[in-house]
């Protein structure tokens, strides 16, 4: 019976004899082990196990923010073919293929059930980054324990469940681009380009990898061709052609994100840079430290045994994906963190292996210093309970900004909550459009144009101009209101929760706006 130390010798060299398909884009023998077949039967059972529970965690506090609810709003608007993007964030096709026909099932419902399908993006997405990063470790304890530390580290990335929990895109963008990663490693690039065309239709930034991709199908996949041929006329149309006619400019969405918000990375001396040190951010640091050593083992890998092509061809992906989001912010475009989701669900997914390569090498240092495989495990075991214990203050951490978290999403939700109550109790949307123009702060225009019924364009911040109503609210939980009015005619009429509700004296005799009453401040709130 040979020892322990000769076996592993001998598993090694028949590892290093073995063949293996070279190239990147093919990655090795462990990265494409699979079964396609019982892949997609199971994909369809995680899809609606999200979807499942989504669907639960729409009993705690609900509500889209503002780049959804404005989704939704033009959702409702192309139902009643009167479609106005102009006042709006950029246009996006995806969600518009989900808020139509939402839309058809009511007013109150349709923005419940955007937000259902984004919640389960972002848990898809933590799946995705579990299943991705146990594949390319090659399965079995050392493939849990990657895919349990990528998906953590997706799910505490700065702003993550933030942003599904309230409807925003990039967490489904995550899901889609991982997924589509993993079926090209099953073999299926039918549905990596399926799942590709989704994502471009979420982020323009998708375009010049998916047309990579395309190139290399082109020759690769034959049979794609036309199919190609037609997303390639599809994404275009569905990008610029709802723009034209909501707008009338089919290149708004670009101009619109040429417009970036106070305190983008966009207004700093040097934007690409002030972008990636604010990356750096997003992920905890052992997140970061594992993304190095899987990154360099993957690139020794490859460089000398050509092995660990899939894991080069990801890191190199989330790098190009860095690098471009960089070029466009230093552009002028708007340089918000989310953006760079398609970097973080790698650098998450790399995180996760980094830790498992870490405890190999530990596993591997005893077995050669022993000659006994049990130690090397033993040792591998005990490295694991210390990193974990190492690691567990910013686990901590993490777990106290839950706290940050909750309060945000509950104050959002019951910004939509209360403006529904304060509008009846005002006497209607009737009796406000009335009034003359319509004001509100300027995260919260498409919120109020949804339950108005008017264009988001109908609603301004930047003035008040009497004669009008002014919605009044606090942008943050603890912050200051905003909106005050620019004319000292507009009095309190009525508050509910979180809004101030102002107009200015009726001007005629019939009153159509509410008055204030007589016990009401002489001057707006501060």
């Amino acid at each position: 019976m040979r020892a322990p130390a000769a076996q592993l010798r001998s598993l090694r060299q028949r590892e290093l004899t073995a063949p293996t398909r070279p190239g990147v884009l093919e990655g090795d023998a462990a990265a494409r082990a699979g079964e396609p077949g019982r892949s997609r039967i199971s994909m369809l059972w995680i899809v609606l196990g999200c979807l499942a529970v989504s669907a639960i965690t729409l009993v705690y506090p609900t509500t889209p923010t503002y780049d959804p609810w404005a989704w939704v709003l033009w959702g409702r608007e192309i139902v009643q073919l009167d479609l106005v993007t102009t006042g709006g964030p950029s246009w996006k096709p995806l969600p518009i293929l989900f808020t139509v026909p939402f839309s058809l099932l009511g007013d109150d419902l349709a923005p419940y059930l955007w937000v259902w399908v984004a919640r389960a993006g972002g848990i898809l997405g933590c799946v995705m980054a579990y299943r991705v990063a146990r594949r390319l470790i090659g399965g079995g304890w050392y493939g849990t324990i990657a895919g349990v530390a990528a998906a953590a580290a997706l799910f505490s990335s700065n702003k993550y469940v933030r942003d599904a929990a309230l409807g925003n895109s990039e967490p489904l963008l995550a899901a889609l681009a991982l997924w589509a990663f993993e079926r090209h490693l099953d073999g299926r690039r039918d549905h990596a380009l399926y799942l590709g065309v989704a994502c471009a239709l979420l982020r323009p930034e998708v375009w010049p990898f998916l047309g990579l991709y395309g190139l290399w199908l082109w020759f690769a996949e034959p049979r794609l061709r036309l199919r190609m041929v037609g997303f390639a006329a599809l994404i275009p149309a569905l990008w610029f052609l709802p723009e034209w006619w909501g707008s009338g400019d089919p290149f708004r969405a670009g101009e619109r994100a040429n417009a970036p918000n106070p305190g983008s990375a966009a207004y700093a001396a040097s934007p690409a840079v002030e972008l990636v040190k604010r990356h750096f951010g997003v992920t905890i640091a052992p997140v970061e430290a594992g993304t190095l050593v899987a990154g360099a083992y993957a690139a020794v890998m490859w460089l000398t045994r050509r092995r660990e092509g899939a894991t080069v061809a990801l890191g190199l992906g989330g790098l190009a994906w860095l690098a471009l989001v960089a070029a466009m912010t230093e552009a002028g475009f708007a340089g918000n963190q989310r953006y760079l989701i398609v970097t973080t669900a790698v650098m998450c997914v790399l995180g996760g292996m980094g830790a498992v390569r870490l405890l190999q090498g530990v596993e591997w240092a005893a077995v050669r210093l022993t000659g006994n495989v049990r130690t090397g495990t033993v040792a591998a075991a005990a490295a694991f309970v210390l990193g974990v214990a190492v690691a567990s203050p910013v686990a901590v951490a993490k777990f106290d900004n839950t706290r940050r978290v909750d309060g945000g999403l509950t104050h959002e939700a019951y910004l939509w909550h209360d403006l529904k109550s304060l509008i009846d109790a005002a006497g209607g949307k009737e009796r406000l459009l009335a009034c003359g123009g319509i004001f509100s702060g300027p995260f919260q225009t498409q919120m109020v144009a949804y339950e108005l019924g008017i264009h988001g364009i109908q609603v301004g911040w930047k003035e008040t101009p009497a004669p009008g109503v002014v919605f009044r609210t606090r942008t943050v939980p603890d912050g200051p209101l905003v909106t005050k009015p620019t004319d000292d005619r507009f009095r309190l009429v009525d508050q509910d929760g979180k809004w101030r509700l102002l107009t200015t004296p009726p001007t005629d005799d019939r009153g159509a706006c509410p008055a204030a009453s007589p016990e009401a401040p002489t001057a707006p709130l501060s």
